[in-house]
């Protein structure tokens, strides 16, 4: 697939989950937050099912593939959506709004260190461009005091798991189809947060908004299974620092939904962080020239 068609898909991933965030806090008024996740990633593996029967008859699957997939859905979802929903409960907002714009930061890094990969002082720029920009969208908070030692340090597990997950994700999964992965990884990961939802003690919702029920609808299968197929088919052929800096246009599309919901006006600090938003972006992608698969037949047989 060409490169305009994978950064559009991006596009349209970031679109989706910025707005999972308003559909969350109205999923939230009937259902607790650990039931939300654990449906999420349960029916959401379960409707991208069908593909993982289809590689199954076609024998593209091994345990041990099963095995390595399923760990990284509890690498890349249960085990950071526990700790961060614990660590926001005690962190300060401001604190989580940093630890947001860390992700792509720290998904380079890991990038970097792990693959050595080759990112140059223009990536580095755009990246760190890009989180001052979030920072500022946000309206420049300063975590204070607020909250505690361990409240922090869970939020910030949480975004180094979402990190070592999108810089790994995409070479993890190169030898099987994204959907099949992404199935295999949201079901090992709704089976990972039973136990969680167990101990949390949360009741069973026993009246249910339409609003509620209608968001529910929206995070299982566009914000999950659409969305993280997206993520998963985009990496087995996008290079991670570039579509990891996409990942700073979600606050930006946050607030033009809010507008567009609320006829909220947005500030000064909005257009000044989202401009810095979008040059970081086109900053940060890759145009060095693909070569054709002719060229580099040619190539071979001159070696």
């Amino acid at each position: 697939m060409r490169k305009w068609g994978l950064f559009a898909l991006l596009i349209v991933a970031n679109l989706i989950w910025s707005a999972s965030f308003t559909a969350t806090g109205l999923a939230a008024e009937s259902f607790s937050p650990p039931l939300i996740v654990m449906a999420r990633m349960l029916v959401g593996g379960m409707v991208l099912l069908p593909f993982v029967a289809r590689d199954v008859r076609l024998r593209m699957w091994t345990w041990k593939k099963i095995l390595r997939i399923s760990l990284l859905g509890l690498l890349g979802f249960t085990l950071p959506v526990t700790m961060e929903t614990e660590g926001i409960r005690a962190s300060s907002p401001a604190l989580g709004a940093v630890s947001i714009a860390l992700e792509p930061l720290l998904t380079l890094v890991v990038s970097a260190i792990a693959f050595r990969t080759p990112l140059g002082w223009r990536r580095w720029f755009a990246m760190i461009l890009a989180a001052t920009g979030a920072w500022i969208v946000a309206g420049c908070p300063r975590p204070g005091f607020a909250g505690y030692l361990l409240g922090d340090l869970l939020m910030l597990g949480a975004v180094a798991c979402y990190a070592i997950y999108n810089a790994i994700s995409g070479r993890l999964t190169a030898d099987v189809s994204a959907a099949s992965a992404t199935s295999i990884m949201l079901l090992a990961a709704g089976i990972g947060c039973l136990p969680v939802y167990a101990w949390t003690g949360h009741p069973w919702p026993r009246h249910v908004a339409h609003a509620s029920l209608w968001s529910l609808v929206f995070l299982v299968f566009f914000a999950t299974a659409a969305a993280y197929l997206i993520w998963i088919f985009v990496l087995q052929d996008h290079d991670v620092a570039s579509a990891a800096i996409t990942l700073y246009l979600q606050p930006v599309f946050g607030v033009l939904i809010s507008i567009v919901v609320t006829g909220e006006r947005p500030s000064a600090l909005f257009y000044v962080g989202g401009a810095m938003i979008l040059l970081a972006v086109f900053l940060g992608q890759d145009r060095k020239p693909a070569k054709s698969v002719a060229l580099s037949e040619v190539e071979r047989a001159s070696m």
